[in-house]
This record gives C-alpha cells, structure tokens and sequence, in this order.
C-alpha cells in the first residue's frame, strides 16, 4: 500500500501543467459573446464529384385504367453524371469549391431576423470559384429495376452544362419552418445564370442510335431570381412572379434530322418569354 502511495505522489509531482478553474470577472464576461450558426466549406477534387449514374424506376408502369398494355417496370438512367466548380475561364479550371451557411433563426446572411422559428441553409461558391459545370453524358430506359436491356434515348453530345451566376456567387437558400425569403421552401437566392448553353442534344432512334433529332439547345438571359420550390397539398410546386422577365430568349439551332451528315433545316426560338404568375405541379399518378 505505500508502494502504491509513493508511486502515486511521484506521478503528481512530475505532472508537466495543471490547470485550475479562475474566477472571471464581471467585465469580462460582458465582453464576450457568441455566435449560433455554422459555416461550412466544401472543397471537391480536381476532377468533381462523380458518379457513374442516377436511376429512378417505375415498379409498376401505367395503369391499366389510364393506358392498356404498359403495366410493366421500367427505369430511366442518367449516366456519367456529377459537377464540379469552376474558374470563369474556358474550359472547366478547378477552383474553390462551395460554402454552406447554416443558421437557426433569421435569413443565413444575417440581415433580418424572421418573425418565428426558422433553419436557413444558405448555398454559394466561394474564392476562385465562378461558374458551376453539370456533367451528364445522356438518357437511357431500362427494363424494370434490374435489367440489362436498355436502350439510349437522350445524348448530351458535349456532356456537361455550364451554369455561371452574375452579380452574386450566392445561389440559393433552403428555408425550413418560417419561410421569410417569399414563402419558398428552396428560394433562389441570386437565380441570375446569364446564358445556360447545353450544347447539341440528340433524340435517338430506338432501331438505329445513328439516327436522331439533333439541336443545339442555348436559354439567354436566364434570371430565376425570387422563384423557388414548395410543397403543397397537390405535389411539389414551382412559382415564379414573372418567369422569363420579358428578355429570356430560348433559341434551337442548326435542327437537322437523320444521320449525322443530315443538313441543317435551320433554327427556330422564342424570344423575350415572359410568363405571369408561373406555377408548375409535380405530382405523382392518382
């Protein structure tokens, strides 16, 4: 036992640093304070985040009442899809990558505080980041969940969409409770993407993937500003006061069909689309 005593009071003896509780002054402890919210800093790889594909399947096909003779499974795959953020150079230079702010009350930035409980998960690029690259190299349908048999009915021919915000790298917020930032669940914070070129997209043929519809897709001034995503009691709304503001111009070039030395049958487009009082429902059958 006093082995043990001795070896107890050398290890305390030789203890490199103790620390104690001090008392902190009342002038001190007015001039400290404290934050709630968390910034978050996302840094993707060189190369982005991908993957290999997305799918979403139909376990049941089309009911009978609706249409006979498509009560089958099905899947549409999307492939070699992802994003990464980008320099505003050409081409897609690897930049910083996104900053996600979370805050309990008020709007994420800090500027009013909202009238009830709220989480506000506010979505930007940050440093050298400027624009945002999708990849998708296409479509395609697959038979049921599981199978093997599929066949390609989109092609993305450049396989990547370029979406660059203006005037701001915020891009969105996500409001959970009191929605103060105009009654949007998803709210697009700075939607001002300027020009949004897909490149030339290809409808397929089914009996020979040499044939197709092909076009070359380009949305100009495209301003989502103020728009957003909600749930009601029908599905998953879309709203916009003024989608299109008058100015976005949607243009299809350069319209051929058949293979690919087909000749071009010119372009066709809508200019200075404007809608009032958008609002698109996303619902499932009945």
């Amino acid at each position: 036992m006093i082995k043990k005593t001795l070896a107890l009071l050398a290890c305390l003896s030789v203890s490199s640093s103790v620390i104690a509780f001090e008392e902190i002054s009342e002038e001190e402890l007015s001039g400290t304070s404290a934050q709630d919210g968390m910034t978050v800093f996302i840094d993707l790889p060189t190369t982005g985040w991908r993957a290999s594909h997305i799918a979403l399947t139909d376990t049941n096909g089309i009911d009978a009442s609706l249409a006979a003779g498509y009560a089958n499974a099905g899947t549409v795959v999307a492939k070699n899809i992802g994003f990464n953020t980008c320099t505003t150079a050409a081409g897609c230079v690897a930049a910083s990558g996104i900053r996600i702010d979370v805050d309990t009350t008020g709007d994420y930035n800090g500027v009013a505080a909202g009238t009830g409980g709220m989480v506000n998960i506010g979505i930007s690029l940050t440093g050298t980041a400027g624009k945002i690259r999708l990849f998708i190299d296409g479509l395609w349908l697959r038979d049921g969940a599981l199978g093997t048999t599929e066949t390609k009915i989109l092609d993305f021919q450049q396989d990547y969409i370029d979406i660059t915000p203006i005037g701001s790298l915020s891009l969105l917020s996500v409001q959970l409770g009191n929605e103060s930032s105009g009654g949007h669940l998803l709210h697009f914070t700075n939607g001002n993407f300027g020009t949004i070129d897909f490149g030339v997209v290809a409808l397929l043929d089914k009996q020979d993937n040499n044939n197709s519809l092909r076009f070359g897709f380009k949305l100009d001034n495209v301003d989502l500003t103020g728009s957003g995503f909600d749930f009601n009691a029908n599905g998953l709304v879309y709203t916009a006061a003024n989608f299109g503001g008058g100015v976005m111009n949607v243009t299809l070039s350069n319209i051929a069909m058949g293979n690919a030395s087909a000749p071009s049958m010119g372009s066709i487009g809508v200019e200075g689309l404007s809608v009032a009082n958008l609002a698109v429902t996303i619902a499932g059958k009945l």
